[in-house]
C-alpha cells in the first residue's frame, strides 16, 4: 500500500470545472514531493462554500490503483 498526504486549497470557482466534469483529473503534489493524480469526482463530497480545503490522504495499492481517499482531521499543524 502507498499513502500520499495532500494539502489541497481549491477555490469554489476552480472546483466548478471539476464538479461539472470539464476536468476529470486532479494533479497535486504530496507532502513527500511526489506528483499524484486522482479522479476529480473524489472531491465532490468535500466541497463547501469556500471550495475544497484541507489535508487529505490518498491510499493506493502497490500498482497505484485507488483504494481510499479521505480528509484527515485538522490538528494544531492543520490547515
Amino acid at each position: 500500500m502507498r499513502r500520499f498526504r495532500l494539502r489541497l486549497a481549491i477555490s469554489h470557482q476552480e472546483m466548478a470545472d471539476y464538479y461539472t466534469g470539464r476536468a476529470a483529473v486532479v494533479f497535486a503534489q504530496a507532502d513527500t514531493g511526489e506528483s499524484v493524480q486522482f479522479p476529480a469526482r473524489l472531491l465532490r463530497s468535500h466541497l463547501d462554500q469556500r471550495g475544497v480545503h484541507g489535508v487529505f490522504e490518498l491510499i493506493t495499492d502497490d500498482d497505484y490503483r485507488l483504494r481510499e481517499f479521505r480528509r484527515l482531521p485538522s490538528g494544531p499543524s492543520g490547515p
